[in-house]
């Protein structure tokens, strides 16, 4: 059988220790040709997301691979950081070297508008933080986020409770009036929400025992465990990134129904909140997950015993 051709994909990503997950799960997929990082302030700000992105490559030996920096600022306000979640510079523990790579010159907008307008319907983008970057790539260059193969994008908490506030997924809260522009605008994307996350889970006690045969799944591990052991209190890791890209990699580790979205953006009481306006639409939004599917590409990629 003819092996299927590795699919071009860009991820856009505020690293973060679950991006960071998501990432290391990326560069182990013989499923995704890695062409670049762009970054974006969210979990910490930009300086610290584009240097742990610089530095899980580098780790990796893939710095080749492009990094472009993004908004330091979301499109309306500022984004107010989740540094007692990630530590103050996103990722700790583990053996990050610090990078000797430098970002490319080109910014995430124009990098993102060039290597989709060069290789239309060729590129699939992963989406793990706010959606500034793709917000903007709409405003600067309208056509070329249509240009896309595959979009998908982990935020919102659609008919459930949020994560930073009552109503509010921590992604589309840092940037809703950008969450809004994505969502509005016609271009078919999966949305992976909170309420799908939160069914894939890993408590303290499962990571304790938790061993990689590789690299990469090794820095994983020990990621999760410095996690953990940074505050006694946490219990359970929930995997928003590296769903998402499995749902990437797999369409069939979640089921997805069609609808429309609106994310409010305009009354700061209810900030990111996400609403179905319609029961059709250009979102397919994942519902339930198969978590053994989950799991085993999981464990499969990071080489995990």
């Amino acid at each position: 059988m003819k092996q299927k051709t590795p699919a071009k994909t860009i991820i856009d990503t505020d690293p973060g220790v679950d991006d960071a997950i998501a990432i290391l799960m990326a560069l182990a997929s013989p499923s995704i040709e890695l062409i670049g990082l762009t970054t974006v302030g969210g979990n910490v700000p930009l300086a610290y997301t584009t240097r742990n992105a610089l530095a899980l490559l580098e780790y990796a030996g893939r710095s080749g691979i492009p990094v472009a920096r993004g908004g330091s600022r979301p499109v309306k306000g500022r984004f107010r950081y989740a540094k007692e979640v990630h530590s103050a510079s996103g990722i700790t523990g583990g053996k990050l070297p610090n990078p000797m790579t430098t970002p490319i010159d080109e910014t995430a907008v124009d990098f993102l508008a060039g290597q989709l307008q060069r290789s239309p319907r060729q590129i699939s983008i992963i989406a793990l933080g706010p959606l500034t970057n793709l917000a903007r790539l709409l405003q600067r260059h309208p056509p070329a986020l249509g240009m896309v193969d595959k979009l998908v994008v982990m935020g919102g908490a659609v008919n459930s409770a949020g994560n930073v506030t009552e109503h509010a997924e921590f992604n589309f809260y840092s940037d809703p009036a950008a969450a809004e522009l994505v969502l509005s605008s016609g271009v078919p994307l999966t949305l992976v929400d909170l309420p799908t996350c939160r069914q894939v889970v890993a408590t303290r006690e499962e990571m304790a025992g938790l061993r990689s045969r590789s690299p990469l799944g090794t820095l994983a591990v020990e990621m999760l465990a410095d996690w953990f052991r940074r505050d006694p209190a946490r219990q359970r890791f929930v995997f928003y990134d590296p769903l998402t890209v499995a749902a990437a990699l797999d369409p069939g580790v979640v089921t997805t129904r069609d609808v429309t979205l609106k994310v409010e953006a305009s009354d700061p009481e209810l900030w990111g909140k996400v609403t179905i306006e319609g029961d059709t639409g250009p979102v397919a939004l994942s519902r339930q997950v198969d978590t053994a599917r989950f799991d085993i590409l999981f464990r499969e990629l990071l080489e995990l015993e």
